[in-house]
């Protein structure tokens, strides 16, 4: 990934100074045009200025005929300055153009250069999560199949170890599939739904494993109208409550609460669990990232970073906001916030 990285640092390198020049050139050629145009009407009206001072003199004193010599040599001088001063401007034309092209240039690049490291990073992180569990399977296999074992106890307990990896995998292609939808505006937000429907369906899918986990929830759930994605907002509280539930303890608690304020239909989603360190909130939205304590959890909570990242396009392709608030095996509290219908 880091050459893949490199190599896009160099083309971006290279497309920012080409940008430039062309920047610079396009500049350099207007200004150009335009000193040109100013020193020949400039020298015109010098021309018919000192024309008319002279017939004005002769009109006076026409014994005073030297002045055709004196006004020409004027002319000359002031034409000469004014070339002088358009040749200034023009270098000073060109040091700000050189400065003012290179940064326009790297604000014109910078989003196309980040997203295309993200892409990079992605594809990179993706390969990762996807060549994991299909190792698991292939170790697994081929360790069945090496023993020579007819025992059925081993065959079975193989084939669940893959049934396992082949779900993580499920889950993953379908996490990538879904932001994939998201990435390329393949979802249209024109239905109008009830959010307490909603989440009564999300609370009644995750019953058995609240039950498993003996987790107390608590519901204050509101008939809350939005304009939206079915699919995509039943999804958007299963990330949030299914994260609730997973990093939560046995016998932990868990509120959720559906409302509406003002203009705003609002989602809290609050537990009681093990939290997310002041580090990591920053970077809880990126993809593939996953906080520390649940890495080195005991329970080793298995996760690919997708949840969220998700969970924020939803929300942004709804116009809504989210925040997290957040200490460290104390809780999380989760605030979606969505435009009414």
């Amino acid at each position: 990934m880091a050459s893949g990285i490199e190599s896009a640092n160099r083309m971006f390198k290279s497309a920012t100074i080409k940008l430039t020049l062309w920047y610079v050139l396009s500049i350099m050629l207007l200004s150009l045009l335009f000193s040109g145009f100013l020193y020949h009407f400039g020298t015109r009206e010098l021309s018919e200025g000192f024309k008319d001072q002279y017939l004005k003199i002769v009109t006076i004193n026409p014994e005073y005929t030297n002045n055709t010599r004196l006004s020409k040599s004027e002319y000359n001088t002031r034409a000469n300055q004014l070339k002088e001063d358009l040749l200034y401007f023009n270098v000073v034309v060109l040091a700000g153009a050189c400065i003012g092209s290179y940064v326009l240039a790297r604000r014109t690049l910078r989003p196309i250069e980040e997203a295309h490291q993200s892409q990079i990073r992605f594809t990179a992180d993706a390969s990762h999560e996807l060549r994991t569990p299909l190792t698991a399977m292939r170790a697994d296999t081929e360790a069945t199949l090496m023993s020579g074992t007819n025992d059925i106890s081993r065959l079975r307990q193989a084939l669940q170890d893959n049934l396992k990896d082949i779900q993580r995998l499920q889950n993953l292609t379908d996490h990538l599939i879904d932001i994939s939808r998201h990435d390329s505006k393949a979802v249209t937000v024109s239905e109008t739904i009830d959010l307490a429907n909603t989440a009564n369906d999300v609370l009644s899918s995750l019953s058995s494993r609240i039950h498993d986990k003996h987790i107390e929830t608590e519901e204050i759930i509101e008939n809350v109208t939005v304009k939206g994605e079915s699919q995509s907002l039943h999804q958007l509280i299963t990330i949030f409550l299914d994260n609730a539930i997973k990093y939560s303890s046995v016998n932990g608690h868990i509120k959720i609460k559906v409302t509406k304020k003002g203009d705003k239909a609002v989602i809290i989603i609050e537990d009681n669990g093990i939290g997310i360190p002041a580090i990591d909130l920053p970077h809880i939205f990126e993809r593939f990232y996953r906080s520390k304590n649940t890495k080195d959890h005991k329970e080793k909570l298995k996760g690919y970073g997708l949840g969220l990242p998700l969970a924020k396009d939803i929300v942004d392709l709804h116009g809504g906001s989210v925040t997290v608030r957040s200490t460290e095996n104390q809780g999380t509290v989760i605030t979606i916030t969505l435009p009414v219908a």
